[in-house]
């Protein structure tokens, strides 16, 4: 006679994947948006290498809106995958001479709208979820 599952053996084992995955999932997902903030950083620090090549060229910052990085200030550093980017909404802003501040702004997820930001000395602050 042959060995088979039984149902309730069938149930046990589709019931401990249950509750293991009910564990993996969270960290999975907090591990994607640790992910997304380290590509942020990452967009912020090549926007910021341009910021320093356009101030090396004209003594001064630019302000950038969203989506023109590239062809504000992709003769210095490719940046196409910035503005590209569709987890994050890159912004320059330059609030004095000599100064500039990169806006990293989450356009989609569970984290949407929150923030990083870099300083010309970059220096990182904002309000995301690390």
């Amino acid at each position: 006679m042959k060995k088979t599952f039984t149902m309730v053996e069938l149930l046990v084992v589709v019931i401990i994947v249950a509750i293991l995955a009910t564990f993996a999932l969270p960290q999975y997902l907090k591990a994607v948006e640790k992910a997304k903030a380290g590509k942020a950083k990452h967009n912020l620090s090549l926007i910021s290498q341009a910021q320093k090549m356009y101030w090396d060229e004209n003594d001064a910052y630019v302000a950038v809106a969203s989506g023109a990085h590239d062809t504000t200030l992709g003769t210095y550093v490719e940046l196409s995958d910035v503005d590209n980017d569709s987890d994050w909404n890159y912004v320059s802003t330059v609030p004095a001479a000599g100064q500039f501040n990169i806006t990293a702004t989450r356009a989609t997820g569970p984290n949407s709208g929150e923030t990083i930001i870099m300083d010309e000395n970059g220096v990182i602050t904002g309000s995301f979820t690390p």
